[in-house]
């Protein structure tokens, strides 16, 4: 057995045990497997669950302290050693893991789940100035808890004049009265803060900031998430109003606002920093230049203000320096579509049309990221990229020239939202050529206006009307394809279908003789939706696509291929046959394993229908190896060894998933899987056995009662008596109310014994 295969038996003896909560063998087979591969994060998180569930927290908290220094961007260990010295009454210690934790949250911008774990910090550590302000700040942002920030705002003001930073613990107090003017307890602290006097916070503001979290759960803020919600919504709205240069500018302003009240900026660089700000926001950019410059030299290297000042050199036309500070924090996600827009725009400036190009495609590609719900056509930028090199100047021009125009716009996130949405509704996984005809079409305004009223009126049914704009966008442009396909949108709507086919062939074979192959694969794709049992068309374009090296997108043409052989064409052997030319083409394309999962889940499916069940089950194995977490997959995997009859395997892999279940706290689908079961095969005892369990564990006794009563009726029938008798006995243990009449069929069974 090699090193793999034993790790792997490791881990499922590790998870059987866990999920029997037989934490001692869980241990030693979580031990087993870190000796196989020593710091597998999986493994020591097994290993310190079981620890913990042990209460053995000593080896619990060296477990979860390993796997925080080796994932530090995940804040479950943090939560979990902040737990754990909860019950070692060590509160300090847990009052620093629930900060931890919570800046681990709000990096990965997830607001709703950092507030609780700072609320706890400082439940326990009223003293933590950092949390404090990250709740001050959180609360700040909705009226519905201007309460809550103004006592946090209080809390600050307090720590602050301790560390001897009285002007700062001024300004805290000064955000706190702009929150609540009337508030005698801000002005009582602005009195003792005069007075030299300790600053005192009212006990009337702690109550509510103490959630009581149930012991091994994460706390959680009533009310919060809709006031997020709320906030984000209010958020989104404004972003839509600004430019990528304006909404990352004003963002990161507030970072730096932020970041000097959390004492994140050397104390040099306050006065320059601050001096920047102002003279930022009222316009004064030589001054601001010089100010940010000044905060640098004394030590800040934060992006917020680094880009701060690329956006200043840009505008003032000092593309050098700006391309220079720009390209530093083009990497970070917060400022990536600005940076590169700005550096894509500066090129355009030096007419450096290649670089300008690649700058605005990646500010394209990281709007996408930023914006998509599916996923990224990566493969397709990259194409794009590799492309560039060989466009002609004029060809540049065009591109950049639009990119510019149509990333440069207050409504940018509206409309790649909806075009990415749309992609999305078709199944497009290759969609970056159709954005970039969209982005070159929107950035020839008259030809684009043309077409916005060739749209309107075809939502209209004006469908004459739209006929007669198209024409006239080609009369101003005849080699302008948007047009040519928008004629054929009108003819498919006329029912003209032959005729918007011809038009629709006629633009891809345009595109192909323009060398965009791929745009020319998604309109013959688009040709063969509209007449699907054209096979040999379709054999076409998976040739194309093959071509191109777009892999998932022909195992889907090899997939809808065999679909139509099977469904329409009702020939079975000829999707399998299809099917498995697309498994041998995604070995030899090296295939992302994901994509040959609904070819081995078709196959499956016509095996089973053919009752070839055996094949049937090796291609859900296979199914099921590439995604473990597929329901439908692992269900019907059960289904087949009960119908071939091995009823051991189907309860042995019916256990695998409920425990993947209970891993992921699917409690339901653990009850609702079960009696689903048992409704089909009530005769099978192993399944009463685990739905009467599960009950018990749920605290249904009733329900558990008459499981145990159904399965030691089927006990006695099988001639199984030592099991039956088990089994009754357990009922009486519970005592139900008729426990009397168990009792007696008890003493019968042992006394027929």
């Amino acid at each position: 057995m090699d090193q793999n295969e034993a790790y792997q038996l490791a881990m499922r003896e590790a998870s059987s045990a866990a999920w029997d909560q037989n934490w001692p063998q869980a241990i030693e087979a979580y031990g087993r497997a870190l000796q196989i591969v020593p710091n597998e994060p999986q493994a020591l998180a097994g290993l310190a669950l079981a620890l913990l569930e042990s209460r053995r927290y000593q080896d619990a908290l060296a477990a979860y302290q390993k796997i925080s220094s080796i994932v530090p961007s995940d804040p479950m260990p943090h939560e979990k050693l902040a737990f754990i010295y909860e019950s070692l009454g060590q509160e300090d210690e847990a009052a620093d893991e629930y900060l931890a934790a919570g800046e681990i949250y709000l990096a990965r911008k997830e607001l709703a789940r950092a507030i609780p774990n700072w609320e706890m910090a400082v439940r326990y550590n009223s003293n933590l100035a950092q949390a404090h302000m990250r709740l001050a700040l959180a609360y700040e942002r909705d009226p519905a808890s201007h309460e809550l920030a103004v006592y946090e705002y209080l809390h600050v003001a307090r720590l602050l004049q301790m560390m001897k930073q009285v002007q700062r613990a001024g300004q805290a107090l000064q955000r706190a009265m702009s929150l609540d003017p009337i508030n005698s307890d801000i002005r009582n602290a602005l009195d003792d803060l005069k007075r030299n006097n300790l600053i005192q916070v009212p006990d009337s503001g702690q109550g509510v900031l103490q959630v009581e979290p149930h012991p091994g759960e994460k706390a959680t803020s009533p009310g919060y998430e809709t006031e997020e919600d709320e906030f984000l919504e209010a958020a989104e709205s404004e972003k839509l109003e600004r430019t990528p240069v304006g909404e990352a500018a004003r963002y990161a302003m507030g970072v730096l606002a932020d970041i000097i009240w959390t004492g994140e900026v050397p104390e040099t660089a306050q006065a320059p920093l601050l001096e920047a700000i102002d003279a930022h926001q009222v316009g004064d950019v030589d001054m601001a230049i010089s100010a940010y410059l000044d905060a640098k030299s004394a030590g800040l290297r934060h992006p917020a203000m680094r880009f701060n000042l690329g956006v200043l050199y840009h505008y003032s036309r000092r593309y050098d320096e700006a391309i220079e500070v720009l390209s530093q924090v083009s990497s970070y996600d917060d400022y990536s579509v600005a940076s590169y827009l700005m550096l894509g725009q500066s090129a355009i400036a030096q007419d450096n049309l290649q670089d300008a190009a690649e700058y605005l495609l990646l500010a394209l590609k990281g709007a996408d990221v930023q914006l998509n719900e599916q996923a990224v056509d990566e493969n397709g930028y990259e194409r794009l990229l590799s492309a560039v090199k060989n466009q002609s100047g004029e060809q540049l021009k065009e591109l950049v020239q639009a990119l510019s125009f149509w990333l440069d716009d207050s409504n940018w996130r509206e409309k790649i939202h909806d075009a990415l949405s749309n992609y999305a509704a078709q199944n497009k996984v290759s969609y970056v050529p159709d954005l970039i005809e969209l982005v070159i079409e929107g950035g020839k305004p008259e030809l684009s206006l043309l077409l916005q009223e060739v749209d309107r009126y075809l939502q209209q049914n004006m469908l004459h009307l739209a006929t007669e704009e198209a024409h006239h966008a080609i009369e101003r442009s005849p080699d302008y394809l948007p047009a040519h396909r928008r004629l054929a949108d009108i003819l498919l709507r006329e029912a003209r279908t032959q005729e918007a086919v011809t038009k629709i062939n006629l633009v891809a074979n345009t595109y192909l003789l323009r060398g965009n192959a791929d745009k020319a694969a998604d309109l013959f794709a688009e040709v063969i939706e509209l007449w699907p049992a054209d096979t040999s068309a379709r054999e076409r374009v998976i040739d194309m696509l093959r071509n191109q090296g777009r892999v998932a997108d022909a195992l889907r043409q090899y997939g809808e291929m065999a679909e139509l052989y099977y469904r329409l064409l009702a020939d079975p052997d000829k999707a399998v046959e299809i099917y498995n030319q697309a498994l041998s083409y995604a070995r030899q394309a090296n295939a992302d394993p994901v994509h040959t999962v609904p070819i081995l889940k078709a196959l499956a499916d016509i095996e089973g229908q053919r009752l070839n069940w055996r094949k049937a089950l090796s291609n859900y194995e296979r199914a099921t190896e590439i995604d473990p977490e597929d329901q439908t997959v692992a269900l019907s995997i059960v289904d087949l060894q009960f119908q071939l009859g091995d009823t051991r395997e189907a309860i042995k892999a019916l256990d695998g998933f409920l425990r993947r279940c209970v891993q992921s706290r699917d409690y339901d689908r653990v009850t609702s899987t079960l009696e689903d079961q048992i409704r089909r095969r009530p005769e099978i005892i192993p399944l009463r056995q685990r739905l009467a369990e599960v009950y018990r564990q749920q605290g249904r006794i009733q329900d558990a009662i008459t499981q145990m009563d159904a399965l030691g009726e089927l006990q006695l029938d099988a001639g199984r008596l030592d099991e039956a008798v088990a089994t009754i006995r357990r009922i009486v243990d519970m005592n139900p109310p008729d426990v009397d009449g168990y009792i007696q069929l008890l003493d019968q069974l042992e006394h027929g014994k």
